[in-house]
């Protein structure tokens, strides 16, 4: 998939909610202090986001940013316990430059 999306890198990590595909895609390499790449589709739009290297330490800190945007990615919980390596309950908080922010609840995973 994100290949599909024009995104480079071998570790892939997704933010879903529900049984839907993932509103959040991003690639990094890792053991490099590349940056992490990714897309988040809100409201029906897919904007390009990135965040500082280390992405296998990646669990949403430091956060995601693109033009006008920050995406923060919060773990609420244990891995469910499925899958290799499991799904973490989580939430996704897009804030745009204006303040105006929405939170949505669902699964951080790697490896998607």
């Amino acid at each position: 998939m994100s290949r599909v999306a024009g995104l480079s890198g071998e570790l892939t990590r997704s933010f879903s909610t529900g049984n839907t595909p993932p509103i959040l895609l991003a690639t990094g390499v890792v053991a490099s202090n590349a940056p992490a790449e990714g897309i988040v589709k809100v409201s029906g739009h897919v904007e390009r986001i990135g965040a500082p290297g280390r992405f296998q330490r990646h669990r949403g800190q430091p956060p995601f940013t693109g033009p006008g945007k920050t995406v923060k990615i919060a773990i609420t919980g244990p891995d469910s316990k499925g899958g290799a390596p499991p799904p973490r309950p989580a939430t996704l908080t897009y804030q745009r430059a204006d303040d105006a922010s929405r939170i949505f609840d669902g699964r951080w995973q790697c490896g998607s």
